[in-house]
């Protein structure tokens, strides 16, 4: 009865002992200009770091090693007290376990960008650190009065108990300053980042706080990157929209209305609360019969306040003698306005006609093709981005008019549009200077009348656009280019 007494009591006790989760660390060692190599042993003060203390942490933190990064950057330009940043190029942890050398280079921060390293103009994404100056401290951690802004995450799969030493190596990103921002903000300067090993609860603490993010520019989520389960298509998860231009506005020209043509699509990745997260779209150049240069953009307005980042990507079909292909990054604040096709004169040509694909004797030529994805840092109702077709504009840089689909304006204010009040996209007559077509649409020949090419296009206009809503379905075979889908979709 006695024995059963104690081992009751003992058990108690054993219960009601407290366990504490391991106390984050301030480390010795620091980033000095964008180099660090962190001895993981050695605390600030002279004070001895385990290996068992580090494996707490890292079961702590289901995993990974995490560090808490202080951002210690100049404060110049784009940069400032209250946002800084840094790109982040490689992380290693090497641990020599039981005589064996292992290192672990997988890592992630809770923050991305799309930078081009110095000496290059291509962007790609890479990881990034934020902060600002005299950010929160961790209430009740052992690095309280810290000015740490950022989390660190390296994914380590074995327990380090065993390791006689731990190193890490971290190296930032060296950005091509000259193209401005992103660049020149996520660059690093002469200074120095503390770090600390931390637990579980003060990363939470530093990721919920977000120091600086708000300023920053080009900022992608880390954590929404790839979060969507549906997908919302524009017109069809098959189809494309086909837009055809008169670029002699505000005149009328000879309104064959394919001085360019273009096809494109618009993808919405849907998460699991119906909201967009990602923006993805496609197309292709199908005809050029004008000889005014031109730029094509895509426009999608948004309702509401949003930041999001991406990347754009051009293409030229395989057989081009030249290529033009491109990727840029995408930095959206307001509404989405991509630049896709530049100079069209330059970038889509036939090396036997002044024009492409509206001449009957000509050979049918492939024109580029684009691609871009975008991530929303904040998910927004489909509600509150424009209706499709959206606003795919032509800027004709020849006269520096925009050409827009009816009922859209001019986006730059300096352009003639505004300058000259010319800002209503159909004639007197109700002709449109653009319009959308379905996927199996295809141009006039060059020089030939839509109305021409369309017969029934004049009864749609005479009644009001009530009768005939269908003309571009009946067309004249002989007065229509050969270009088909199965040679413009590569």
């Amino acid at each position: 009865m006695k024995a059963n007494v104690l081992a009751a009591a003992w058990a108690l006790l054993l219960v009601s002992v407290p366990v504490f989760a391991q106390e984050s660390i301030r480390l010795a060692d620091t980033i000095k200009s964008g180099v660090g190599d962190i001895n993981a042993f050695d605390g600030q003060g002279k004070a001895v770091i385990t290996a068992t203390q580090i494996e707490a942490l890292r079961i702590d933190n289901n995993g990974y090693v995490v560090l808490g990064v202080d951002i210690n950057e100049a404060a110049s330009g784009t940069e400032k007290a209250e946002t800084q940043g840094v790109t982040v190029e490689s992380v290693a942890l090497t641990a020599l376990i039981n005589g064996e050398v292992k290192t672990y280079t997988e890592f992630k921060t809770q923050t991305q960008s799309i930078v081009a390293k110095a000496g290059s103009e291509n962007r790609e994404s890479y990881y990034t650190l934020i902060g600002a100056t005299g950010s929160n401290a961790i209430t009740g951690s052992k690095i309280d009065g810290s000015g740490y802004d950022s989390t660190l995450a390296i994914r380590v799969d074995d327990a380090l108990d065993m390791a006689s030493a731990i190193t890490i190596a971290i190296r930032f990103l060296d950005t091509n300053v000259s193209l401005g921002d992103p660049e020149a903000f996520y660059d690093y300067s002469a200074g120095f980042e503390d770090l600390a090993l931390i637990n579980a609860s003060d990363k939470f603490f530093l990721d919920e706080q977000a120091a600086g993010r708000d300023g920053a520019p080009l900022v992608v989520l880390t954590e929404t990157v790839t979060d969507t389960v549906a997908s919302f298509y524009s017109p069809s998860a098959t189809d494309y929209y086909i837009v055809a231009y008169e670029d002699e506005f505000p005149n009328k020209g000879d309104y064959d209305l394919n001085d360019l043509v273009v096809a494109y699509r618009v993808t919405f990745g849907l998460d699991a609360e119906g909201l967009v997260k990602t923006i993805e779209g496609n197309g292709y150049l199908i005809a050029r019969g004008g000889l005014y240069d031109h730029d094509w953009h895509l426009r999608i307005p948004f309702n509401v306040s949003t930041q999001s980042a991406g990347e754009f990507a051009l293409y030229s079909p395989p057989e081009a003698d030249l290529s033009f292909d491109r990727i840029d990054a995408i930095d959206v604040s307001e509404d989405l306005d991509i630049k896709v096709f530049s100079n069209t004169t330059t970038l889509f040509t036939d090396p036997l006609a002044p024009f492409v694909n509206t001449l009957p004797e000509s050979d049918q030529i492939r024109g580029e093709k684009f691609t871009f994805t975008i991530t929303l840092a904040n998910a927004i109702a489909l509600s509150d981005i424009g209706p499709a077709p959206f606003d795919p504009y032509l800027v004709v840089n020849s006269t520096g008019y925009e050409v827009h689909l009816p009922g859209n304006s001019a986006v730059n204010q300096n352009s003639n549009n505004i300058l000259r009040n010319k800002d209503v996209y159909v004639d007197e007559n109700g002709y449109p200077f653009a319009h959308i077509f379905p996927e199996g649409w295809k141009n006039p020949l060059e020089r030939v009348d839509i109305g021409s090419a369309y017969p029934n296009l004049l009864d749609f206009v005479n009644s009001g656009k009530k009768e005939h809503v269908y003309w571009y379905l009946r067309g004249v075979d002989g007065l229509l280019a050969p270009t088909d889908i199965t040679h413009w979709k590569w």
